[in-house]
């Protein structure tokens, strides 16, 4: 994890120089307590809205496939809006993870949420 408030420019060591001096340019600063946190409210966003995706579609009445197409469509919206709003497109500078692995963390943990509030809500509307 990059901090970027440390000023220092991003990138790994050097392949060429590993046993050598390195640049004072080429730092990375990891700091451990700032990568928990952010993963600790990246995880109750991301767990807020399984439970939210499964509300909503139960409350529409959405069975199979397209159950499932909702939980996808707003996972995937969810993660971009923290990318795009908390992290400003910037993903090299709060984590290390490639664009796909952030797109899909927690998806079985959120879609173990999804399904558990999905048939909650959808036998509430409408068996009750």
């Amino acid at each position: 994890m990059i901090d970027p408030m440390a000023d220092l420019a991003g990138g790994g060591p050097d392949m060429n120089t590993m046993g050598g001096p390195s640049d004072d340019n080429n730092k990375e600063v990891f700091d451990m307590d700032a990568f928990r946190y952010n993963f600790r409210k990246m995880d109750k966003i991301r767990s807020f809205m399984g439970i939210v995706a499964g509300c909503v579609a139960g409350v529409l009445g959405l069975t199979g496939l397209s159950g499932l197409v909702c939980f996808l469509i707003l996972h995937i919206s969810v993660n971009l809006s923290i990318l795009a709003f908390k992290m400003n497109f910037n993903l090299k500078a709060y984590t290390q993870e490639s664009m796909i692995s952030f797109l899909l963390a927690d998806f079985q943990k959120c879609a173990m949420s999804f399904m558990l509030f999905w048939t909650l809500f959808f036998g509430l509307v409408y068996l009750f």
